[in-house]
């Protein structure tokens, strides 16, 4: 079902101000405390259409974006893409510095396997934001978007677990947030804003988790 869904599906572009309020917050907790420079090399698993593959880009000397939509990466303006499933990345172990996701993990069946296998090809670092169920915005989408179900079970307590069940050592973590990419007016970035920090009902959970 979430194949399908995500090979006719338009969201917006990296480029548009609602995607950068989304996305820059995150990025900013995640900068203090891993290192994104010009010697960091980055895998941005499930990257879609780029809303975070853009900014990492900015940032970091090496990026690649997989993604299992053909529709997705055509929209996709990193050099460097790979179309494939995570639950079997194509990559040595150890290839790149952080292995990075965003809103992939709730919509697989497997989950531990997709994040053991972020970890095999990480050297260090593996992040993962999701959405948080105890939004009551996120958990509107989930009962009524088919594809979106896999939200309803998704937390902070049961990520930090699926990043501890495979050995994995989480850092730190942060529930913010209350901009949606797809669906948030310009018109109210000014005021939820204001929402970027911690806060428990906030729309998405970052976690970073490094290896031991």
């Amino acid at each position: 079902m979430a194949e399908a869904y995500f090979e006719k599906v338009k969201y917006r572009l990296p480029q548009h101000p609602v995607i950068e309020a989304y996305v820059r917050p995150k990025l900013d907790y995640i900068s203090r405390i891993v290192s994104l420079g010009k010697a960091t090399s980055l895998l941005d698993v499930g990257c879609g259409n780029g809303v975070f593959t853009y900014y990492f880009e900015r940032l970091c000397g090496f990026v690649t974006g997989l993604d299992n939509s053909r529709n997705m990466l055509a929209e996709n303006p990193c050099p460097r893409v790979v179309q494939c499933g995570a639950t079997d990345l194509p990559f040595p172990d150890s290839s790149f510095d952080v292995v990075f996701e965003a809103n992939l993990l709730h919509h697989v069946e497997d989950r531990t396997k997709v994040v053991r296998e972020m970890a095999r090809v990480s050297r260090r670092w593996v992040v993962l934001i999701e959405p948080n169920r105890y939004n009551p915005l996120m958990l509107a989408f989930g009962l009524v978007v088919p594809a979106e179900r896999g939200l309803l079970t998704s937390t902070r307590a049961s990520n930090l677990a699926l990043l501890r069940g495979i050995g994995l050592r989480p850092i730190s973590w942060m529930t913010t947030g209350m901009i949606s990419q797809n669906n948030t007016p310009s018109v109210l970035l000014p005021l939820l804003k204001w929402f970027d920090r911690e806060i428990w009902y906030g729309e998405y959970v970052v976690l970073i988790a490094e290896k031991p």
